[in-house]
């Protein structure tokens, strides 16, 4: 009785790959293509930024983890750099820290969606990408039919 919703949940959650707002012309797939693998690239980026950012403070963190909490610790703040303590440097850091790892996470989500947007729309519209091979050209070699839009 309950599987027919988990099946609908399921549909719905597939469906943001799917997109409900097919582009209509040719040139309108190809520029939301392109849009949407500029900004998976771009994300992509910034989460490289953020995990070393992330891995700065992980060694900051174990740098000062050991050492006396009454202990003078420099910290640069908005480019400014302030006199603390390790005890609170410590907690300030790891808080950003955390903060980085949750910023870095949605980020990939929406990479992840976008990448599979992408890979959607180059199924769907037989997109190829110039200097790219696909492992199903290989295969269908000689086949008719394999048109497709180029970006």
């Amino acid at each position: 009785r309950d599987r027919p919703e988990i099946m609908s949940e399921i549909t719905e959650e597939k469906a943001p790959a799917a997109k409900q707002d097919d582009p209509a012309s040719e040139k309108e797939v190809i520029n939301t293509f392109q849009t949407l693998r500029q900004e998976a690239s771009q994300l992509f980026s910034k989460i490289n930024e953020l995990e070393n950012e992330k891995a700065e403070h992980a060694l900051v963190i174990d740098a000062i983890k050991d050492l006396d909490p009454k202990r003078k610790c420099f910290r640069l703040i908005g480019g400014v750099l302030v006199e603390r303590t390790v005890e609170e440097v410590l907690p300030a850091v790891q808080k950003n820290r955390d903060g980085l790892s949750a910023v870095i996470e949605k980020l990939t989500q929406q990479r992840d969606d976008k990448v599979d947007r992408v890979e959607y729309l180059q199924k769907k519209y037989k997109i190829r990408v110039r200097g790219e091979e696909y492992p199903e050209d290989e295969e269908n070699d000689g086949e008719a039919g394999k048109q497709g839009v180029l970006a």
